[in-house]
Formats: C-alpha cells, sequence, structure tokens
C-alpha cells in the first residue's frame, strides 16, 4: 500500500514539475514622475490623495489589446509610479476637476531610468483668498470661487468644507461628521446666474463649525461642478490651532 501511494505522489510531483516554465520576462523597472500643473498659475494643482489619476496605455506592447492602468495623482498634485515596463506609452490626466485633456502619445521609458513627465491641465474652479477665522470653539471659513473660463462651465453644485486632524484633507480623508456635512452651501446653479458674468464670486461664509480645544486641526474648502466626475478643486490648506 505504501508503494501505491508513493508511486502516485511521485507521478503528480512529476507532473507538476513539467508544467513549471521559468518567467525570463524582467522585472519592471521604468520610472515615471512628475507633477500636474494649473494652466493659470504654472504651480501643481492641489487635490486630494489619490482622487483621480494619469491614465496610460503601454502601446509598444502588441501581443494583446493594451488595457489601461492608473497612477494615482498625491495631495501636492505630483505622481510617481517605479514599476513600469520599459516601452512607449500614451498618458491622460483622467477623471479630475478639469476641462478635458489631450492625452499625450508616445512617452518613451527607458529600461533602470526615470522619465520626468509634466502635465498641465485647466481646472474648472479655483478657490481664492482663503481665510478662517476662530473665535473660541467656533471656526468660521471664507472664499471665493473664481471661474476665468466659464463659457460651458457645468452648474457648480457646492462648496463643502474640509477638516482632518493630520496630514491629508480632502474628499478622500476628512472627518465625515454632521456638524460639518452640513455646513456645505448647495448651489446647482449655472455660474452666470450664481455669480454672473464675473471671473471672482462674492465671498462665500461657511460655519460656525465646532471645534475642540486642545486640537490642530488642518482646513480647506472644495467646490465642485456638475461633470461626469464630480471632483472638487480645492483651495490651499491652512492649520487652525484651538487652544
Amino acid at each position: 500500500m505504501k508503494k501505491i501511494t508513493y508511486l502516485i505522489l511521485g507521478m503528480a510531483l512529476l507532473g507538476l514539475s513539467s508544467c513549471y516554465k521559468k518567467d525570463n520576462w524582467a522585472e519592471p523597472d521604468a520610472q515615471v514622475s512628475g507633477n500636474i500643473l494649473d494652466s493659470y498659475t504654472g504651480k501643481p494643482l492641489l487635490t486630494s490623495q489619490a482622487d483621480w489619476s494619469i491614465r496610460i496605455w503601454e502601446r509598444s506592447w502588441t501581443q494583446s489589446v493594451p488595457v489601461n492602468q492608473n497612477i494615482p495623482v498625491k495631495q501636492d498634485g505630483s505622481f510617481n509610479n517605479t514599476r513600469l515596463f520599459a516601452g512607449t506609452y500614451d498618458m491622460l490626466p483622467y477623471g479630475g476637476p478639469f476641462w478635458p485633456a489631450d492625452t499625450v502619445k508616445n512617452v518613451v521609458l527607458g529600461e533602470r531610468g526615470k522619465t520626468p513627465r509634466d502635465f498641465t491641465v485647466t481646472p474648472y474652479l479655483q478657490l481664492v483668498e482663503f481665510e478662517t477665522q476662530l473665535q473660541g470653539l467656533n471656526l468660521t471659513l471664507k472664499i471665493r470661487l473664481k471661474a476665468p473660463k466659464r463659457v460651458g462651465l457645468p452648474n457648480i453644485v457646492e462648496i463643502k468644507p474640509y477638516l482632518s486632524l493630520n496630514a491629508f484633507v480632502g474628499e478622500s480623508n476628512y472627518i465625515n461628521i454632521a456638524e460639518y456635512n452640513n455646513r456645505r452651501i448647495q448651489i446647482n446653479k449655472p455660474w452666470l446666474t450664481e455669480v454672473g458674468d464675473v471671473e471672482t464670486s462674492p465671498v462665500y461664509t461657511i460655519g460656525p463649525l465646532p471645534v475642540k480645544a486642545g486640537y490642530t486641526y488642518n482646513v480647506r474648502v472644495g467646490a465642485n461642478v456638475n461633470d461626469a466626475n464630480r471632483k472638487y478643486n480645492y483651495s490651499e490648506i491652512k492649520q487652525v490651532v484651538v487652544p
């Protein structure tokens, strides 16, 4: 009986070894990194961590239909991927709060090399003149919206406050409580109806928002429009220390 068992096991191992093939593909070692730049300011477009991405397609791979990959964009508007195969790629800023961008074609990534690549997009909105006012345990936020490009702009949806207890603050990380969420300003109107045919809105005031003594908050404001993604354009981040 033991001989039969050993014979069966031996045959199984032999079958497994005959199916094994050594993977002779080199590990991906090409790198691409850069920033998403705001066409109005020339500076990186501030966002929320991994809220949208750079979509890429490898065009030098011809053995199957190219499948897109996504490189997440960081809060500071930068991106970085160190584990790509060397080759030729098409790249597109995708899913963010900006007017449709053009695909950049034939970006060449070399083996064991770093390829710098910036992209410029035109945001739907800019959030400017951001102010925070702390009175006791009540925090008030003030902001203006700016829309340099207004023809064809989708309806403004809302203006929303974001508070966090760490450095990451935005739609991907915020204190999700009714006391803050209920203070958002719902608009749901075209820019011309809400603001008029001018570039900058009046001041919007959000608050007062309750905060706790002894805490340090990272605070910003976001606003979005009614496009397919409804992602937010953001103000800068300010730190509020509550005594």
